[in-house]
């Protein structure tokens, strides 16, 4: 499966929070709900998964566990980002032009939202995380090829939209 750590996605939107944010982290329910949504319309833009690792079905949402253990375990370590354990190396992806306009559009157009609100748009009915978690149960892998065609439906319906 192509794609980067999911920390190094974290990192890239927790760059874009602290601008706005300066000495507060953000929270996991947030962060977990960027890397996903990012990972959703990367699958839907580029064609390609932006996480080497399918997110899971938990009861708040879609959650990118080595993310979650990180956090648990190590907190923001290395200087608000999250690194390697014991160091101050952070984790980090060589994002392409194409990636980094996908980060930069989720962050524009979902990046002032709360965890609970994306909390509540991944769990609206006919989600990955919908089918994953009811379909399969608590902690079940979100399909990829789900999660690419709910983005792709997302921007049909944005463009049909827009030609209004």
């Amino acid at each position: 499966m192509p794609g980067h750590q999911a920390q190094a996605i974290a990192n890239e939107f927790i760059k874009l929070w602290k601008q706005e944010h300066p000495g507060i982290n953000p929270n996991q329910t947030w962060l977990q709900k960027m890397v996903h949504i990012a990972n959703g319309w990367n699958l839907a833009v580029n064609e390609q998964p932006l996480v080497n690792q399918p997110p899971e079905a938990w009861d708040n949402g879609p959650v990118f566990r080595s993310i979650w253990n990180h956090i648990r375990d190590w907190g923001y370590n290395a200087g608000g980002l999250l690194g390697y354990a014991g160091t101050n190396k952070v984790y980090a992806a060589d994002i392409s032009d194409s990636e980094r306009a996908v980060i930069n559009h989720v962050w524009k157009r979902y990046g002032q939202m709360s965890g609970r609100d994306l909390s509540r748009l991944t769990h609206e009915a006919d989600t990955p995380w919908t089918r994953a978690y009811v379909g399969q149960g608590q902690n079940a892998r979100l399909d990829e090829h789900d999660i690419r065609d709910h983005y792709i439906k997302l921007a049909m319906a944005g463009r049909a939209q827009a030609a209004h």
